[in-house]
């Protein structure tokens, strides 16, 4: 975290409680000599990987100064997961699976992850862990099914096959579209569509997703532009997609690591237990 040209970091108490391990955080200067870049000002894959210190690793518990063990929060977990994989082609691919309100039957399918969105202090949309957004950013086509006829309850798995590493990430979605009342979440939603490559933005004037197939769609704007080569406005079949965490199942499987973090309290409190795996 940058603050008038200093540094800190995010020191860790812990109390616990029915095997569980609450965490909190202050902040504490951070020595200079663990000074890097500042983050980007959109965070995704590359931009986590680029900070994350040569060492690149995180323990699976360790000890606090009264001898009890201390869990590390999935954020911490999931950041140099990220790290080590951003290299690797598809990485940010992950899958989120739902149910449908018609007929409860399961939907699942694979979409991007775009990073971690960063909101203000004191967002409502905005989940904090280990002092960072933990409100992770996707898009969506409005016509699509899961938008018209599935719950908003979700549960995303992300795979990291570098490091043997799942992660089930269970919550609520949010879509945001052209009717948001919410002035910080249009701003997003705009900035996200022009953030898109060229290609991207085009299927977004494709013919209505999963009907009968009647032919290759005409009069796209190549590229999502305009004639003088500008972004196009953002269409309504643009949706901004955020998952907005409440717990999460961590397994290593070289390790046989099981750990469960739930959002216990408010917006930023997690609890993290170790489980059977």
């Amino acid at each position: 975290v940058k603050s008038t040209g200093m540094l800190t970091t995010l020191a860790l108490t812990t109390t616990t409680a029915s095997s569980f391990t609450v965490s909190t955080f202050r902040s504490l200067p951070l020595p200079s000599s663990f000074l890097s870049a500042p983050m980007a000002s959109s965070e995704g894959l590359t931009d986590i990987g680029s900070n994350v210190g040569a060492a690149g690793g995180i323990s699976t518990a360790d000890e606090s100064s009264s001898g009890a063990p201390v869990l590390p929060s999935w954020k911490e977990r999931i950041d140099i997961s990220i790290a080590k994989s951003r290299k690797t082609r598809g990485s940010n691919y992950v899958q989120i699976s739902t149910v449908d309100n018609t007929d409860g039957t399961p939907r699942c399918r694979t979409v991007v992850f775009r990073g971690f969105q960063k909101l203000p202090e004191g967002h409502p949309t905005l989940i904090k862990c280990s002092g960072m957004s933990s409100v992770l950013k996707m898009i969506t086509d409005r016509r699509s099914q899961k938008v018209r006829s599935e719950a908003r309850a979700c549960e995303l798995v992300w795979w990291f096959p570098k490091s043997s590493e799942q992660f089930r990430i269970r919550g609520e979605l949010k879509y945001v579209g052209s009717d948001e009342e919410d002035s910080t979440l249009k701003t997003i939603r705009k900035e996200q569509w022009g953030n898109l490559s060229d290609p991207a933005r085009e299927q977004f004037f494709w013919k209505t997703p999963s009907l009968e197939y009647c032919g290759e769609p005409s009069q796209i704007p190549a590229g999502g532009r305009d004639d003088a080569g500008s972004v196009v406005p953002v269409p309504d079949t643009f949706l901004l997609v955020l998952l907005l965490p409440k717990r999460v199942d961590y397994l290593k499987l070289g390790d046989n690591f099981h750990q469960i973090d739930e959002l216990i309290s408010g917006k930023e409190e997690w609890a993290q237990q170790r489980v059977n795996p």
